[in-house]
């Protein structure tokens, strides 16, 4: 599948002073989450498999393998999640889990967008997966903090900005502010890009990944051309050349291997770090909080 798709002849504007698609009038953070602030509760949900709005909790699994902020506690300040080379988990939420990304035309549109945006911002994108409340992208922050906020802005105002334009609607398009935990270099990549592949699985759409049309997998499995990707590192070591990588790639969803990935993983989606204990702890203490015990 190759990520050839253009915005539609006519659509085009910028971030602008009243036009935000969340529609309540106040400036908000930057990073995605479309120029305006929500009014939805903060560190409480997160964007599940099926786009359903679910509590983050601590997930009990073998060893400690992320760190959850406290439910108690606002979300961390994206400069400590985001830095320049940082490889960040990106996912936001539709308003009242509507379908925006329902129609093959809203996904060609979304992915056209990253696109479109990824270069100016230094964005680079390892994966992605498009569910019809939510999207997931895996991708490095080249340039750091302020244009990794600047890029998702851009890409989500637009986004949403032609969702109302399609429904004549004048709201809020996204729930919330993006999601962005920061995932460890090593096979930690692997297990996200994978967790992404697999959530329509989960949602119970399609039997395998591969049945699943938005998504990369079909470029890291069977060597898609996808103009949209950066291949990551990691499936980069998976062999010595491009067959040897496919066929590593597609072991990796031998059933053994995604069992615990069959799974919901609140911490792939809730938690500000995902990897190693020693490597969390030591971005927790960088924040002045204490690592889990």
């Amino acid at each position: 599948m190759r990520c050839c798709c253009s915005l539609p002849a006519g659509f085009s504007g910028e971030p602008g002073r009243g036009t935000s698609p969340c529609s309540n009038g106040r400036r908000g953070e930057g990073g995605g989450h479309t120029g305006l602030r929500c009014q939805a509760p903060r560190a409480r949900h997160c964007a599940g498999s099926t786009g359903e709005g679910r509590r983050c909790g601590p997930r009990k699994a073998n060893g400690p393998r992320v760190a959850l902020v406290s439910l108690g506690m606002g979300r961390l300040a994206r400069m400590f999640l985001v830095e320049k080379n940082s490889i960040n988990h990106c996912t936001w939420r539709s308003h009242g889990d509507s379908l925006v990304l329902e129609s093959d035309e809203a996904r060609r549109v979304f992915l056209a967008l990253l696109r479109d945006h990824k270069t100016k911002h230094g964005i680079e994108i390892y994966s992605y997966c498009l569910m019809g409340t939510h999207p997931h992208v895996l991708c490095k922050a080249t340039r750091g903090q302020k244009a990794f906020s600047d890029f998702w802005k851009s890409v989500n105002w637009r986004f949403a900005r032609w969702s109302n334009s399609r429904t004549r609607g004048r709201g809020q398009v996204i729930m919330e502010r993006l999601r962005s935990p920061r995932i460890q270099d090593g096979r930690h990549q692997l297990e996200v890009m994978r967790y992404g592949d697999l959530n329509p699985v989960r949602a119970r759409l399609v039997r395998s990944a591969n049945e699943w049309r938005w998504s990369s997998f079909h470029h890291y499995a069977h060597g898609h051309p996808d103009d949209l990707v950066t291949d990551a590192p990691e499936y980069l070591a998976l062999g010595k050349n491009a067959r040897d990588r496919r066929r590593a790639y597609l072991h990796l969803f031998a059933r053994p291997l995604t069992e615990e990935l069959s799974l919901r993983r609140s911490d792939f989606v809730c938690g500000p770090f995902v990897g190693d204990s020693a490597w969390m702890a030591q971005r927790l203490e960088a924040c002045g909080l204490s690592p889990p015990s």
